[in-house]
């Protein structure tokens, strides 16, 4: 009987246009051209802010001053040509001009006194993208070297010598982490943060449709007058929801491998190749694997709370928190420092994104994999044993 029922509710939600959109259309179309078209916005837009040209106004430098020379010579720098006003401030608020530079008037004399000369730097960064202050430290690096360089050999320190003196220890990083670790680590926590949310996604309204609208439509009755128990049902329902949930999550890496390939073709098999192979197949697909028992529990959870749900609206209403009860968890496991141990094994959500992380890296205990995949296998097992209580239960399937 669970295989019928399970045939019965994926036709009736495989016809249900509002079901294909969140299912397919939003994992497989919609999401990624929302992703790209801000990925490529962003880019640029930063691309934009980093090549504008940035008009300044430069006060208190006389002509042997070399920031003259240097802002002149950039090509993406332009100097004000309009008379000083006394409030050059109101000039930089007015979007006139993208930043001043007061320099020190006694800059001569402390350059040659050996002192350190102070200059102001005024511009707006209210919009926080400006890049004023990166491209004007740029220029004023070049001009440090510059004048140190001359200073060092006017001291009779030949060029040879010159970086021996300013940089005497030079430190050679040299990371003795394997590939596997390294790619693993980083790619180990994501996987869960993108997988989870987009199962959870795909699972929210099946389960509401197939409990919560039955209940709303009047046609749970003719369910439960069948010969079928009421294991049947919520087992046939159950199967329903975790097969949405995971065609939704694998429409969108379907999607997201297509369109990078699409746009990027030859490189982006090039990373896939360099992710599978440096990764390994097997514990790709260990890590899928551990997600399987969270999977079967976001999905009697959702499914649980549907049933009690009077309505449609009531059900939408009471799945709200539970993105932000998923995400807490997931974030948790991403934060630098935080390791799979016996402690952490038994926190839900964070611990099969941390088993992950460590399955990708090559470096997994088997009992404390085991130990995380088995209780939530147990979570799943005792939110559809809940599920089932409460499908016995009529004044819960017919509350009012």
């Amino acid at each position: 009987m669970i295989s019928v029922i399970y045939k019965k509710e994926m036709l009736e939600l495989i016809r249900d246009k509002k079901t294909l959109v969140f299912m397919i259309l939003l994992p497989l179309l919609i999401f990624p051209a929302l992703f790209g078209a801000l990925a490529v916005f962003a880019s640029h837009s930063i691309q934009k802010e980093q090549t504008r040209t940035l008009t300044y106004i430069v006060t208190g430098a006389n002509a042997l001053n070399p920031v003259l020379n240097k802002l002149a010579e950039q090509t993406d720098f332009k100097r004000y040509q309009g008379s000083l006003p006394q409030d050059i401030q109101g000039l930089i608020r007015q979007q006139k001009i993208d930043f001043w530079l007061d320099v020190s008037p006694q800059y001569l004399q402390e350059m040659a006194g050996n002192q350190q000369s102070q200059w102001k730097l005024y511009f707006n960064n209210a919009s926080g993208v400006n890049s004023a202050v990166h491209r004007v430290e740029r220029i004023i690096r070049d001009i440090n070297t510059e004048l140190t360089e001359e200073k060092l050999l006017a001291l009779g320190i030949d060029a040879d010598s010159v970086s021996g003196v300013l940089t005497p220890i030079k430190l050679v990083n040299k990371d003795i982490a394997k590939a596997k670790e390294s790619l693993g680590s980083k790619l180990g926590g994501l996987v869960a943060y993108i997988l989870l949310p987009l199962c959870l996604l795909g699972a929210i309204y099946p389960a509401v449709d197939i409990a919560a609208g039955e209940k709303e439509r009047g046609t749970l009755e003719s369910l439960l007058i069948t010969p079928s128990t009421r294991l049947d049902l919520v087992m046939g329902k159950f199967l329903t929801v975790f097969s949405a949930s995971f065609i939704s999550a694998f429409s969108a890496i379907f999607s997201l491998a297509f369109w990078s390939f699409i746009f990027a073709q030859g490189f982006a098999i090039e990373i896939i190749a360099k992710v599978v192979g440096t990764l390994g197949i097997f514990d790709l697909l260990l890590a899928l694997l551990m997600m399987l028992p969270l999977v079967m529990s976001v999905s009697a959870l959702v499914l649980c709370i549907s049933i009690y749900a009077k309505n449609f609206k009531e059900a939408q209403n009471f799945m709200a928190p539970l993105s932000f009860l998923i995400f807490v968890p997931l974030i948790a496991a991403m934060m630098p420092g935080i390791e799979l141990n016996w402690q952490w094994a038994f926190v839900p959500i964070s611990n099969v994104a941390l088993a992950i992380k460590e399955i990708l890296k090559g470096q997994g205990d088997s009992m404390l994999l085991l130990t995380v995949w088995s209780s939530q296998l147990i979570a799943a097992i005792a939110l559809l044993a809940f599920a089932t209580y409460w499908f016995k239960r009529e004044a819960v399937l017919f509350r009012t």
